[in-house]
């Protein structure tokens, strides 16, 4: 397999470095955002996810007393909440 060889003048390289950038930020960002990264509150899905449990757990803590909240019909939890009441309930 053969490599092609581009030149490029200063500014282009520069251009196609910051182009490169650009569109690499904005995929990380699409998949933290995807994958709830650096949010705090998310749904019952995403909590599994993040405490890796199945959304049938998820519904047997709230009975326990795992923190959750409701807007109408949908609920919200914050992670670190949940996973200090996990860390709680755990057996000395």
């Amino acid at each position: 397999m053969s490599a092609i060889k581009v030149l490029l003048e200063d500014n282009q390289a520069e251009e196609f470095k910051s182009m490169i950038y650009s569109l690499i930020t904005e995929e990380v960002e699409k998949a933290r955002f995807d994958s709830s990264i650096g949010r705090q509150v998310v749904n019952q899905v995403e909590i599994a996810d993040y405490l890796r449990i199945s959304p049938t757990t998820v519904r047997e803590y709230e009975k326990l007393g795992m923190p959750f909240g409701c807007i109408g019909k949908r609920k919200f939890y914050n992670k670190n909440k949940c996973a200090d009441w996990v860390t709680e309930q755990q057996i000395d």
